[in-house]
C-alpha cells in the first residue's frame, strides 16, 4: 500500500490517529507526522501494522 493510499483511507473513513495508535501500538507522534505529510518515512514494522489495520477498517466498512 502506498503512502497516498494509506492517507486516503484515513481521510475517507475518518479514522482517528489515536485509534490507529491504539490498535497498532505505533507511537502517536509517528502516526501524526506521517498522516499530516511531515514525513514519508515509516519503519517497515510500523508500516506493516498500520497497513493491516487500515485493510481491516476498509473491509469492515465495505460490508
Amino acid at each position: 500500500m502506498t503512502n497516498q493510499e494509506m492517507r486516503s483511507i484515513v481521510q475517507q473513513y475518518d479514522i482517528n490517529y489515536f485509534k490507529i495508535g491504539y490498535k497498532t501500538g505505533v507511537h502517536y507522534g509517528i502516526i501524526e507526522d506521517f498522516f499530516n505529510g511531515k514525513t514519508d518515512d515509516l519503519p517497515a514494522k510500523d508500516r506493516e501494522k498500520i497497513t493491516k489495520m487500515l485493510e481491516a477498517e476498509v473491509k469492515k466498512n465495505s460490508k
